[in-house]
């Protein structure tokens, strides 16, 4: 049994999970950590090997395979699609059976999403209530209803429970393009989607755009602090 702690990952040719994982090849711990992506596609698998990464081939749809290898794990970054709850329950199961077997308390940072603080503005007011992620009292009273929402609050039982110490990172407007090992292979995705579509739909109308009176706030952050976060948040 290897004494390295298990890493897994799943998004890691995208935006995000990508830049996470370029972070992690760079970190000191690196040589004493054994970390595996989950990829869809094999001809992806000889780059991620070329820079000492493990592989397992699946999606989300491989509920039995996020269990199993979330089971194997001591920390699971979950880049992936934030809306899925069946494979964020596969992976809570996971963890659950690696807290039974090793008594040890994993972690799992999952990729949630600011639409969860969605307040309807449509741009005709400012929203004044800024939200403090050391301030859990404030982040409880978020209606269950809102987007992301369901899945967010499953993460959040586990760690109640006890068997599993949880993130969850809520990402608002991701500017500036990834660098890193997975970009320079070819296997990462280097931007974000929504402000291209901005552009893009700026370009086609020749002029930019504007919601309501413009009164509303749009929360930004740049892919390395991002990415920085996840690291940090490992302790």
């Amino acid at each position: 049994m290897s004494t390295k702690t298990q890493v897994f990952i799943t998004g890691a040719t995208g935006y995000i999970g990508g830049a996470v994982l370029a972070r992690l090849l760079e970190h000191p711990t690196f040589p004493t950590s054994e970390i595996t992506a989950l990829v869809r596609k094999a001809d992806k698998i000889p780059a991620f090997d070329s820079i000492g990464v493990n592989t397992v081939l699946g999606s989300y749809s491989d509920l039995e395979l996020l269990e199993e290898r979330a089971s194997q794990s001591d920390v699971v970054f979950a880049c992936a699609d934030a809306d899925n709850a069946s494979a964020c329950e596969a992976i809570l199961k996971g963890l659950k059976k690696r807290h039974q077997t090793t008594g040890t308390v994993p972690i799992l940072i999952h990729t949630s999403g600011t639409g969860v603080l969605i307040d309807n503005a449509r741009g005709m007011n400012e929203y004044d209530t800024i939200w403090d992620d050391m301030n859990p009292d404030q982040l409880e009273t978020l209606p269950d209803t809102q987007i992301h929402r369901n899945v967010d609050l499953m993460v959040i039982a586990a760690d109640k429970e006890g068997y599993a110490r949880t993130y969850i990172v809520l990402p608002s407007t991701i500017y500036g393009f990834a660098t890193g090992k997975l970009v320079d292979l070819d296997i990462q995705n280097t931007r974000s989607i929504q402000i291209p579509k901005l552009v893009e739909a700026s370009i086609a109308r020749r002029r930019g755009g504007m919601v309501g009176e413009g009164l509303n706030r749009w929360p930004n952050v740049h892919i390395d602090d991002i990415a920085d976060l996840y690291i940090i948040l490992t302790g």
